[in-house]
């Protein structure tokens, strides 16, 4: 079997975000650091306690927060414009994957600045140079965007395009979980489910690898453990470490050994009813992974079974009740139709779904008619 695995990125598993950011800013003039957040993160306090280790080490970061929760190429725009004139070094993006994302274009255009990012987008422009280091600090548990080359954010009519590219990897990713402390329970489930679908499509992914299963089953273990407690008592730190570094091990998966069907189906069902990712995702797992499960080879099952902490005599035909049970413990929807599906839009979301590229790598090959069958049996 051959394969490439590649992942430049330093991580730093923290204790305290803002010191180590400090370690990875030795180089930097105290007025080179750009900070993109979102207001969310200021009004958390959040962005403070990142900010008042820099301030106290002499840096004068321009602070950019004006960053959606789906960013598109204005958005981009707008963070340079923040910054014309200034001689920007490093990149530092605090928040969840839309900050993160963002980070990684503004990076890429600074790095050059003759490169028209939808351009980039269409392929009608190559990545040559080195964009600027980013150092991503995540604050939630879900997209491991920090950990990926690819950054997903909506050309000029808001179609969502992701560049991928190995310039897209971070310089470092600094995973710290007290961060996470004050993530709502809506978003500690939302953003974990998330991370759980990434790190299951990863290992029954057709391009899975020896490597990535190591990261992806490490993650889907720890997921499964400490998801509900993390939603339930959200002041638990080490529930917020474990569910931060288990994202941070599904992206690293994911990236490396591509997604399924989940993914294929949740873009145009997300787009179509302005879901959040994570909510769409979790809500299809359940019927999707119904519908993958004769396809499981055994010796895969019998890693998943254990990594889940099913019972030595589980089926993989169960799948589709132990995703429903997680779901019901997180108090998430296990139907389609409870987050807005309605029976008219399947046949469009199912032929929008076949045009993904990652439908080709899910364990069971899947067309319209599936993924029509798909829908409506989690309608």
């Amino acid at each position: 079997m051959s394969f490439t695995f590649y992942f430049p990125t330093k991580l730093v598993f923290s204790e305290e975000a803002g010191s180590d950011l400090l370690v990875e800013l030795a180089s930097a003039a105290p007025d080179g650091v750009l900070l993109l957040t979102d207001k969310g993160i200021i009004q958390a306090g959040i962005a403070s306690k990142i900010l008042s280790k820099l301030e106290e080490k002499g840096f004068t970061p321009v602070v950019f927060d004006d960053i959606p929760g789906n960013p598109n190429i204005p958005d981009v725009k707008k963070a340079l414009a923040a910054i014309e004139g200034k001689h920007i070094t490093h990149v530092v993006a605090l928040g969840g994957g839309s900050v993160l994302d963002v980070a990684k274009a503004v990076g890429l255009l600074l790095g050059d600045p003759e490169l028209d990012y939808e351009e980039v987008q269409w392929h009608r422009q190559a990545i040559k140079k080195t964009p600027l280091p980013v150092i991503g600090i995540p604050t939630t548990a879900g997209t491991g965007s920090e950990v990926t080359h690819v950054a997903v954010v909506g050309d000029s009519k808001g179609f969502k395009m992701g560049v991928l590219h190995p310039a897209m990897f971070m310089k470092t990713a600094i995973i710290d979980g007290s961060l996470m402390l004050s993530l709502p329970p809506q978003m500690t489930s939302t953003t974990g489910m998330d991370s759980l679908v990434h790190a299951i499509e990863a290992f029954l992914s057709r391009k899975a690898n020896p490597v990535s299963d190591m990261f992806a089953l490490s993650a889907i273990r720890s997921i499964v453990k400490w998801l509900p407690e993390a939603y339930k008592n959200g002041s638990n730190l080490e529930a917020r470490k474990q569910m931060a570094m288990a994202a941070t091990l599904a992206g690293i998966s994911f990236d490396q050994s591509s997604l399924g069907l989940v993914h294929a189906l949740a873009g145009p069902l997300c787009g179509t009813y302005h879901l959040h990712h994570g909510l769409g995702v979790a809500t299809l797992l359940p019927a999707t992974i119904e519908f993958d499960a004769p396809a499981i080879p055994t010796e895969r099952w019998v890693s998943l079974r254990d990594a889940l902490g099913l019972p030595q005599d589980a089926k993989p035909e169960g799948l589709g009740n132990f995703a429903r049970k997680l779901l019901k413990t997180l108090d998430m929807p296990t139907r389609l139709s409870e987050v807005g599906l309605k029976a008219e839009d399947i046949p469009v979301i199912a032929e929008t779904a076949t045009k993904m590229a990652m439908i080709g790598l899910n364990v069971r090959p899947a067309d319209v008619e599936d993924c029509k069958k798909v829908l409506e049996a989690g309608l």
